[in-house]
């Protein structure tokens, strides 16, 4: 069974990144290269990631790397009352290691809504499908290890779409839930699309998807307007397209799926277009 992100005091859902128990604490308990060789690697595309803290613990995602180095991952728990948190690694350029900050956002309007945890995170690219890395916990906050594996989202090759969505927001901006009905269509080069609402209601959505050369990533734009979006302004994240309906809010037919995790802060939020 799947379990959440987060795990905060009092709820069952589990962070991904430095709580994946809060009630456990320790060390990271493995040694990373630093003076590592090899590289760079492409690591631009779809990736699974696995967590697990020190406690015995452990929790997955699904997300990918972009051109710029930016790792964003979100979960689909369908066992908690949380699905859609968000994990931020470090950049990753596709250099042998890497140090920086992992980041975990709650899911909006979820148990733990506006909690964001920040811990220490160093880790080693060792090929083009393999990464792995340590996370240090502070103050209650476990320590562990996280590592990513390819992750087949699509079958076939990235595309762009053209043509009616509907785009459910996981959790509630501002305590509102937020489904949007939008149009997609191909612009740009390659797989890239734009899209807008074809019913504004209290919420109007514009944006694009541009693909990352012709990897299944994309750099996400979204501008959200109206009382009914919770938030209003322009927002950025990653996406990419997949054949599976992670949250399952579309029965699990047969389509092609686009996922959207955008950053906002103590709004980050993640879209499933279906």
């Amino acid at each position: 069974m799947r379990r959440s992100f987060m795990l905060f005091s009092g709820f069952l859902s589990l962070m991904l990144i430095a709580v994946l128990t809060i009630s456990c604490g320790g060390s990271s308990n493995s040694t990373l290269k630093q003076g590592c060789t090899g590289g760079p690697y492409n690591v631009v595309g779809d990736w699974q990631i696995t967590i697990s803290d020190n406690g015995g613990g452990s929790a997955s995602g699904y997300g990918a790397i972009d051109s710029s180095g930016l790792a964003l991952f979100f979960d689909n728990s369908q066992s908690t009352a949380s699905t859609g948190d968000t994990v931020q690694l470090p950049t990753i350029s596709g250099a042998c290691s890497f140090t920086g900050d992992l980041t975990a956002y709650a899911e909006p309007g979820g148990p733990a809504s506006g909690s964001v945890i920040t811990d220490s995170a160093q880790g080693n690219v060792t090929s083009a499908s393999a990464i792995n890395g340590t996370f240090t916990g502070s103050g209650t906050n476990p320590s562990g290890t996280f590592s990513l594996s390819p992750l087949a989202a699509l079958t076939g090759s990235a595309s762009a779409i053209s043509g009616a969505k509907t785009g459910a927001v996981q959790g509630a901006l501002n305590g509102q839930p937020v489904l949007l009905a939008v149009t997609f269509s191909p612009t740009g080069t390659n797989a890239s699309m734009s899209f807008a609402s074809t019913v504004v209601g209290l919420c109007g959505a514009t944006g694009t998807f541009t693909q990352v050369s012709t990897a299944n990533v994309f750099d996400v734009s979204i501008t959200l307007s109206g009382s009914g979006c919770g938030i209003t302004g322009t927002f950025t994240g990653i996406g990419f397209e997949s054949s599976a309906d992670y949250f399952d809010v579309h029965g699990n037919n047969p389509d092609t799926y686009l996922y959207a995790d955008i950053l906002d802060s103590t709004n980050t939020f993640v879209i499933e277009f279906f």
